[in-house]
């Protein structure tokens, strides 16, 4: 009996024991468990923050390229604006510089023979180079159509003139007809060896 009590006293201490270290235990992985998952919502809170951070730096870069795209666009106008106003500039005072004058030409020769009138009549352009609104040299006329006829049509002749002054200039100047001026028509009549300027 002696051996039953001390089992049944041995039992009940390793039962108590063991309850006892089960309970140690239990609160040991319960505070282990505690300890973790407060852990884990710090480590959100942390990420959380951290996303927050995130965010306002994100929308201070997108602020500040803005800021800096704007400022470029502004700066990208003002040069554009510069240059065009200098090139203006440059423009100008190269046409005031450098012109080209161009005129349309008639020249009319009057001759008699035999009691008869005969016209001979030349048609085209004027051209002369101008430094500063003043010619630089002689002008030089191109000839684009002869006639010789009994009658003359003046007003058809300066017409077909200034046809082709005008064609002139579109195919010479082109782009730059700012350098072109188109003067007034010349008219010369040439008769028994005297020259008449008309215009």
């Amino acid at each position: 009996m002696q051996y039953t009590i001390g089992f049944a006293a041995l039992f009940i201490g390793l039962a108590l024991g063991a309850a006892s270290a089960w309970s140690v235990l239990h609160r040991r992985a319960d505070a282990i468990v505690h300890e973790r998952d407060q852990q884990v919502e710090q480590v959100r809170e942390l990420e959380r923050q951290l996303h927050l951070k995130e965010c306002e730096c994100l929308d201070r870069l997108t602020e500040q390229k803005r800021k800096l795209v704007a400022a470029q666009q502004t700066e990208l106008r003002g040069a554009v604006s510069d240059a065009r106003e200098t090139q203006r500039a440059e423009m100008e005072l190269q046409s005031k510089l450098f012109s080209v004058k161009v005129s349309p030409y008639l020249e009319i020769s009057d001759s008699r023979a035999w009691m008869r009138s005969r016209h001979r009549s030349v048609s085209g352009y004027q051209y002369q180079l101008l430094v500063n609104g003043i010619p630089a040299f002689a002008p030089h006329v191109v000839q684009e159509g002869v006639e010789t006829s009994d009658i003359v049509d003046e007003e058809r002749l300066i017409q077909v003139a200034k046809d082709a002054a005008q064609l002139a200039v579109q195919l010479y100047a082109g782009g730059a007809s700012q350098f072109v001026e188109i003067g007034a028509p010349i008219v010369r009549r040439l008769g028994r060896g005297k020259l008449r300027d008309d215009a």
